[in-house]
């Protein structure tokens, strides 16, 4: 799906305020004071959030990619290849989240691991929905889901919508020992 890109350089800039204010300091599992290491996965998914809004805002998509972190440390994990080569983004997906677990198999340095794409949910009236999807997960607590959805407004435009967090089961990071927290 294609977005006019003066579209998207607004939703970008209005978007720095959501991040500000988004609920990444509670979450909805419960209203406890966030860890040190919940705080590192909120600022590195604000980061690949942003990056993926930037991406959206210059191209009109993004491709997906990961980013992971060495004591804090960021460094993005993407596509290198020629770009008239590259697999299908849901394919690439894919593989990426292969490479970031292989990633986190043998560098035990790696503290967080993170994926982000585009994705398409159907709401609750049965309208698809665009929006910025993403997985950050450390190894110290349970990974987290988050999905920024870009809703169309009255005039047709798309702006962001709320952040919609959940945690998931489904780890960055292969198992230690057979279970996962």
């Amino acid at each position: 799906m294609r977005f006019p890109s003066w579209v998207l350089v607004l939703l970008l800039c209005a978007f720095q305020p959501v991040l500000a204010e988004a609920p990444a300091t509670t979450t909805p599992e419960n209203n406890q004071e966030k860890s040190s290491e919940q705080q590192d996965m909120d600022k590195l998914a604000q980061a690949g959030i942003r990056q993926s809004l930037q991406a959206i805002a210059k191209s009109g998509g993004m491709y997906p990619f990961g980013l992971m972190s060495i004591n804090g440390d960021v460094k993005a994990v993407g596509y290198s290849g020629n770009r008239a080569d590259a697999p299908p983004p849901e394919e690439w997906a894919k593989g990426l989240y292969m490479q970031l677990r292989k990633i986190g198999e043998e560098q035990p340095e790696v503290d967080m691991l993170s994926l982000f794409r585009l994705h398409t949910i159907t709401n609750d009236a049965g309208e698809e929905v665009v929006g910025v999807w993403a997985q950050v997960d450390h190894r110290q607590v349970r990974p987290w889901v988050i999905f920024l959805p870009l809703l169309k407004n009255e005039e047709g435009k798309h702006e962001v919508g709320e952040p919609i967090y959940y945690a998931t089961e489904q780890s960055l990071f292969a198992p230690q020992g057979g279970e996962q927290e």
